[in-house]
């Protein structure tokens, strides 16, 4: 049978089998040293039960396997300390991003 993520719990209406876009993440890279993460977005009904750990840690994964050693992101105040959880930072030069809006 279809099991689910590894370290995820899921509640107990949940069927595996049924299709249902619960989370997703989504990152860019320069396919040689860099990488931002740019959205992690899990359903209400699914938050606080590690897939959004799972979704990232599976990315970063991703990347350190294709030799991507800088991966980066954005990240509203409140979600700064789930990302610090999972081993990010804030630039320890305390560079900010910039942004161009024409």
């Amino acid at each position: 049978g279809v099991t689910g993520l590894p370290g995820v719990s899921y509640p107990s209406e949940a069927r595996f089998g049924e299709r249902r876009l619960v989370g997703m993440a989504r990152a860019t890279s320069d396919h040689a040293f860099n990488a931002t993460i740019w959205d992690v977005v899990v359903d209400t009904d699914f938050q606080g039960q590690g897939l959004g750990k799972a979704l990232v840690e599976q990315m970063i994964r991703t990347l350190l396997a294709r030799d991507i050693g800088n991966i980066t992101l954005f990240a509203d105040n409140k979600v700064v300390p789930f990302y610090r959880n999972l081993g990010f930072v804030s630039d320890p030069e305390g560079i900010k991003g910039m942004f161009l809006y024409p």
